[in-house]
């Protein structure tokens, strides 16, 4: 116990005022009266021996002190300490609502809600003088509630918490907390999750070859706090959880074939799953289904899958997964409008009028495809009066670099803006070529072990060009962005090469430097697949959400106020102008659910929940006063004690 205003402790010494009326008692007076009658008849009435009598003015004293210390009691604010809570002024809730808070136990009874309902019976053992605010976090933390004394309102908002389909990141909501609680110390953070800090993992953010920083998290959160704010977490974890779901997928386009498209799909299992576990991945296009495949994964272990898929415009994908032990639904299935990829217009520059036939026949196989249009012109054409998506220079270089515009360079005769080069008069043949980066997409379905290539020029990588052919000891073949500019350089010649200009290669290699320098995200046509909590950019008055399947495709309309709308739901979406995309959680963090381990994790004995009298005693005490006065009254004055 102790005392929150002992300053006024110094009232108990008015109870010198009764300890003086008992111990100095006037004594009685004997007066004659003129008859006894009276107060004989008074005398049988309460007949009483004198240790009885005694007895009572001793409890009659003692019950006046009693209701004296009480009201001292009160003023100077009793309170019973069962923690360390009591010592603080502030205490700063900070609470998990991503989404593995709505993963259920074997009572039905989802992480969310046992977080409520404890946090209920905990508050109530803080003192009212404590301070409380409440931060709600998954991407980006939210104060629902600053710090308050009104217990009331902070159940209210507390209450009206949900889960939402997004990753959590807790180390933007760790310093809106410390922010908060340094307003008011000494303070305390309550951290309440199923995962705590040290163990919080990194959370995936888009899959189309972006990274967003506001789902990036570090694998172990760095975090110090004050000495006068202290930390508790508690860890809502189950103790065996399974879960395997989908954590990463792409799709694009195959060069040089129209409506064909690859996908990528990871599955991944958490690694506290108790023992491996074997899934179907299903793959339908348009409501029809594709193919599927089966994949065993061991705890922690996670599987990349690559399927090839027929499909047009507005037919939907759907990839899920079926396994027979999962306890977390909302990551086994992701649906994606098959994007419409319109042609690229390309504009071919030489020096003069003859064209080497490989670079035409490489050109004219990607138009045969409906994806790619072709403009020829010399150098007496430039700069176009046409706006192109790209620009293919062959042996020839303009005075002024174009910035705006995408550029593949093919031999190039000298220097010109960001690509240093000099032109060798006699080509030198080279019977391989060494791989920079294989994994780079401008090398994709490249054979580059059977390439021969002479070189024809020496150029220089200055920037972000990134070398992917080397040639000896100098790149031929290179790839990057200057300043935005999507630049492709190839420093040999196609027609004075042996294995290269007959061969796939060379119409794949040019396809897809032209797909990769024309991004096709940026066209308003495309679809592109977020992880729910990033910002996508949008135009119109309105969108459409479409559920996932399984909500039997049921469509929401909500109206646009800004350029950007978040990402905070699963499914399908379109404006009212034609920007579509999806949304999905493919995130590696939430899917990889912990499971808490068997010692418990986390301040348990702090958060345990308490029995008895705890916090203010206030109203405990006016009871007791209450209940004295109801005493006295019934002894000396019901029975009239004298």
């Amino acid at each position: 116990m102790q005392f929150l205003n002992p300053g006024l402790l110094w009232l108990l010494l008015l109870g010198i005022i009764p300890v003086m009326l008992y111990l100095f008692r006037r004594r009685s007076k004997r007066v004659r009266v003129s008859t006894l009658v009276f107060f004989k008849t008074l005398a049988q009435e309460h007949q009483e021996s004198a240790w009885l009598r005694r007895m009572k003015k001793w409890l009659s004293f003692l019950l006046t002190i009693a209701l004296l210390a009480l009201a001292v009691f009160v003023l100077s604010r009793l309170i019973v300490q069962q923690d360390d809570a009591d010592e603080y002024r502030t205490v700063v809730i900070l609470l998990d609502r991503s989404a593995s808070m709505e993963v259920r136990d074997e009572n039905g009874e989802t992480r969310m809600e046992v977080a409520k309902r404890f946090l209920e019976e905990r508050l109530k053992k803080v003192p009212e003088e404590v301070g409380v605010a409440l931060i709600a976090y998954d991407v980006r933390p939210e104060v629902l509630q600053a710090r308050t004394l009104k217990r009331r309102e902070l159940l209210s908002r507390l209450d009206a918490v949900t889960t939402r389909p997004i990753p959590g990141r807790i180390d933007a909501a760790l310093e809106s907390a410390k922010m908060l609680a340094g307003l008011e110390p000494p303070a305390a953070i309550w951290h309440i999750s199923d995962q705590l800090l040290q163990t919080s993992a990194p959370a995936s953010g888009e899959t189309d070859d972006e990274t967003d920083d506001e789902t990036a998290a570090p694998a172990e959160v760095a975090f110090s706090l004050p000495d006068n704010i202290a930390l508790r977490e508690l860890n809502l974890g189950l103790p065996e959880v399974s879960n395997a779901g989908i954590t990463a997928l792409q799709l694009r386009p195959v060069p040089l074939e129209y409506s064909r498209y690859d996908t990528y799909v990871e599955v991944a299992l958490n690694a506290a799953a108790p023992a491996p576990l074997a899934i179907r991945l299903n793959v339908s296009v348009g409501g029809i289904p594709s193919q599927f495949r089966e994949v065993e994964l061991a705890p922690g272990e996670k599987s990349g899958l690559t399927f090839r898929i027929n499909g047009s415009r507005d037919q939907v994908l759907r990839v899920w997964l079926e396994s027979e032990d999962d306890d977390f639904a909302l990551d086994d299935q992701v649906s994606l409008p098959l994007p419409d990829v319109s042609p690229i217009l390309a504009a071919w520059i030489r020096p003069d009028e003859s064209e080497d036939p490989y670079t035409r026949f490489a050109l004219s196989s990607i138009q045969e495809t409906g994806t790619f249009e072709l403009l020829k012109g010399g150098p007496g054409s430039w700069p176009l009066s046409e706006k192109v998506d790209a620009v293919i220079f062959d042996g020839w270089l303009p005075a002024e670099w174009p910035t705006d515009v995408p550029v593949v360079v093919i031999n190039p005769p000298g220097s010109s803006g960001p690509v240093v080069a000099r032109k060798l008069e006699a080509g030198i043949p080279y019977d391989s070529v060494t791989v920079g980066n294989e994994d780079h997409p401008v090398l994709f379905r490249i054979s580059s072990s059977r390439v021969a290539v002479t070189r024809t020029a020496l150029f220089e990588t200055r920037g972000s060009l990134e070398p992917l052919w080397i040639a000896g000891k100098d790149p031929v073949l290179a790839a990057g962005e200057v300043n935005g500019q999507r630049i492709v350089v190839m420093g040999f010649s196609p027609g004075l090469s042996d294995r290269l200009p007959l061969t796939a290669s060379f119409p794949i290699l040019m396809g897809n430097a032209l797909f990769w320098c024309v991004d096709q995200k940026d066209n308003p046509d495309s679809t592109r697949l977020f992880s729910t909590g990033t910002l996508a950019p949008v135009t119109g008055g309105n969108i459409t959400w479409t559920g996932a399947i399984g909500n039997e495709g049921r469509k929401q309309r909500y109206p646009l106020t800004t350029d950007v709308v978040e990402m905070d739901r699963v499914g399908m979406w379109e404006t009212d102008t034609g920007v579509r995309g999806a949304a999905h959680l493919l995130s590696a963090a939430e899917s990889d659910l912990r499971a808490q381990s068997p010692s418990g994790e986390g301040d348990l004995d702090y958060f345990a929940a308490h029995s008895g009298i705890a916090g203010n005693l206030k109203m405990w005490l006016l009871a007791v006063v209450v209940v004295i006065l109801l005493l006295e009254s019934w002894l000396f004055h019901r029975h009239a004690v004298y």
